[in-house]
């Protein structure tokens, strides 16, 4: 079961709109990316974050969203294409088109910890 709900609205509207057949790919390389994501997340040592954690759905949406675009953007991973004079090298990121989290990502899924304070904490004047 996935944690948020991604889907191919969210690739979208960060990317472009997708053709018909780009569609149904899209629909399954959003599942893998979820469960690819998730359990990198959990490795990381981080729990699942609550139902209710808006800042951490919409860091996992966009997480999932941008390693599908990663895929759709680079399939074969090229990394640096050359026509007579002319090289063009993909970023590093987009290079491997493999369907993996980065690690700042992984990062996003991280809980928030505010310091504590107490009723008697004494600060340096």
């Amino acid at each position: 079961m996935f944690w948020f709900e991604v889907d191919t609205d969210d690739i979208v509207k960060r990317w472009r709109p997708l053709e018909a057949a780009e569609s149904g790919v899209a629909e399954q390389i959003i599942e893998d990316a979820q469960d690819i994501y998730e359990s990198a997340v959990e490795a990381a040592g981080i729990a699942a974050p609550a139902p209710d954690d808006e800042r951490r759905e919409r860091a996992y949406v966009r997480a999932v969203a941008y390693m599908v675009i990663r895929v759709f953007k680079n399939p074969d991973g090229i990394l640096t294409e050359t026509l007579d004079g002319y090289t063009y090298r993909r970023d590093s990121a987009v290079s491997t088109g493999m369907l993996q989290p980065t690690a700042e990502e992984i990062d996003q899924l991280r809980p928030v910890v505010r310091p504590r304070r107490g009723a008697f904490t004494i600060r340096p004047s």
